[in-house]
């Protein structure tokens, strides 16, 4: 929520989640990717004096139907076999090992106001146990991208869980803050390998559902993070922060075990020479979902390193100002979605001129009034429900989701999400009584969630095929940044130089982020995914909105293309 390039840095880095989309994303190669480069090549012999019959002739080719045997791409295979039981397990499956990372990652909310007391850690101190996290991700992203091509996803998805559940346990036996750091910065760059669990699932989701089938994602990702907030509330309190962190790591031990049932990637499997090992895939996506098997032998569409584009084809003429804006909204969602989860943890602790003294329990019948806000305060029930509200947020927007970016349009979705947080950032630092104020996180962390599953979307949908996976990558990337930067505002910002301003901050980063994303040049809905760079061409898609409406196709044609060459 694929086939990447081994050597490419940016198109290796995934799909969180994010779910998958809360910590990067794969390269995800859909049926239009063959397509187009077969689209491509036609129109390059057209544009060189080639007649027109090369367009059919390329779609011929892609269609497998040859003199000899019939043959088929892993993409028509998905497309007629549709959506069934097949992609309903492998849903399953991945999300409840998306779940086991999300507990990973919410742990950190609570991991670092827990050693701020046990250790006597500093904000700089607690805000680098953060950050480390999202490091490690950034740097392991390649790594186990360039490995998942070569050694197939389930198996690296298997290792990375492995690796995950390991130094997490590890993690719990740490006898420093350098120990700790150096785990937890190896917890986060094997959550970057776990993303090949979304780059499997959208291998073999039909073109129609992919959209509702991240959103669907997404409540796994919801669910660990509300488990981890309960574990936290009974755990803590009574056994400490090691047995915390030992126990958010066992699930990933028992879910592995579901590991067997998950099918290994056909793309994967034609790329490294195994034909009948693909072909038993199909056949099994046809047997799970009832369909009648394909007939033929499957074959990989020819996509080669030059036909992926570059980094430098982001900056197309035609795609500049929608990269560049796009960076921008990646980074600023990554920053607010991780900034209200820290916030949440010990936003009645910093705002305590709102909420007056904190009352910290230390035994049974016994509280200490806690009157400096830099002093150690252990996290209190409140701040546990505060928690768990707004992370049921993550659920309650999904409907609003569903129901907006269609109706109102992708860029409509995510302005109204960006305009919402930086709405309720604002309103939390208001003193009004605690029910409200978790009301407020509450709204703040479903828009936050809200706008990571459109962007997600929108992005996949923008870009041509040639530069697709490059131009989500680098978002992806970019992400990763606001994840790193946002710990110094919630963790160091907020508590050690002023409340007020680390609010600002968020709510200037909202605001600016849902006047991008009215500023886009392109909306996606109900638009043809594009092939090629230049079909972000202004003419050209005033040529498409012509062509859908099915009135004046010829006369419009003409005008626009006489535009182009008088230009």
């Amino acid at each position: 929520m694929t086939d990447s390039g081994a050597g490419s840095f940016f198109s290796s880095v995934p799909q969180s989640s994010s779910s998958a989309a809360r910590y990067g994303f794969d390269d995800i190669l859909t049926e239009d990717d063959a397509r187009g480069l077969l689209s491509d090549a036609a129109d390059r012999d057209i544009g060189s004096g080639a007649d027109s019959k090369a367009t059919a002739s390329a779609s011929s080719d892609f269609d497998g139907i040859g003199d000899g045997e019939e043959t088929y791409t892993v993409e028509q295979a998905v497309e007629k076999l549709g959506f069934g039981r097949f992609q309903l397990r492998i849903l399953f499956i991945c999300g409840i090992m998306t779940a086991a990372d999300a507990m990973e990652m919410l742990l950190l909310s609570v991991l670092g106001p827990a050693l701020r007391c046990d250790w006597q850690l500093s904000s700089a101190q607690v805000a680098i146990i953060t950050t480390v996290v999202f490091a490690g991700m950034f740097g392991g992203a390649p790594a186990w991208g360039a490995v998942s091509d070569k050694h197939g996803r389930r198996g690296v998805f298997g290792l990375s869980l492995s690796l995950i559940a390991y130094f997490g346990l590890l993690c719990s036996f740490s006898p420093s803050f350098f120990w700790l750091v150096s785990l937890r910065g190896m917890v986060g760059f094997c959550i970057s390998g776990a993303t090949s669990s979304f780059t499997l699932l959208s291998e073999y989701l039909p073109q129609t559902y992919r959209a509702k089938v991240l959103i669907a994602y997404n409540v796994f990702w919801g669910l660990g993070s509300s488990f981890e907030v309960l574990l936290a509330y009974m755990v803590l309190p009574n056994l400490g922060w090691r047995y915390l962190t030992a126990f958010s790591a066992l699930p990933l031990f028992i879910f592995m075990l579901a590991l067997g049932f998950l099918p290994e990637s056909a793309r994967y499997l034609l790329a490294s020479g195994q034909p009948k090992k693909a072909a038993a895939v199909i056949d099994q996506i046809a047997r799970d979902n009832r369909k009648p098997p394909m007939t033929g032998r499957p074959v990989a569409a020819s996509v080669t390193e030059a036909d992926r584009g570059t980094l430098l084809s982001l900056f197309h003429p035609n795609y500049r100002r929608t990269t560049l804006t796009l960076f921008f909204m990646w980074f600023g969602v990554a920053f607010l979605y991780y900034g209200i989860v820290l916030i949440s943890t010990e936003i009645f602790h910093f705002h305590s001129d709102c909420y007056g003294s904190s009352e910290v329990t230390v035994g049974h019948n016994t509280t200490e009034i806690v009157t400096d806000e830099s002093c150690c305060r252990s996290l209190q029930p409140d701040d546990y429900k505060a928690m768990l509200i707004s992370s049921f947020g993550e659920f309650v927007i999904i409907p609003f989701n569903l129901i907006t970016i269609d109706a109102l349009g992708r860029r409509w979705t995510m302005a109204i999400n960006y305009g919402l947080t930086s709405v309720f950032f604002g309103l939390t630092y208001i003193c009004v009584p605690k029910a409200v104020t978790t009301a407020f996180l509450f709204m703040i962390r479903a828009h936050a969630a809200g706008i990571f599953n459109t962007i997600y979307i929108y992005t996949v949908e923008v870009y041509p095929t040639v530069v697709r996976s490059v131009g989500l990558g680098v978002c992806s990337s970019i992400a990763r940044l606001g994840s790193m930067s946002t710990p110094f505002v919630a963790q160091v910002l907020m508590p050690d130089v002023s409340v007020l301003l680390a609010f600002c901050v968020y709510v200037t980063v909202a605001v600016a982020c849902a006047v991008l994303a009215l500023l886009l040049p392109i909306e996606t809905r109900g638009r043809a995914m594009p092939q090629g760079l230049a079909e972000a061409d202004p003419d050209i898609v005033a040529f498409r909105a012509d062509s859908v409406d099915g009135e004046g196709r010829g006369a419009t044609a003409e005008i626009r293309m006489q535009g182009r060459s008088e230009n």
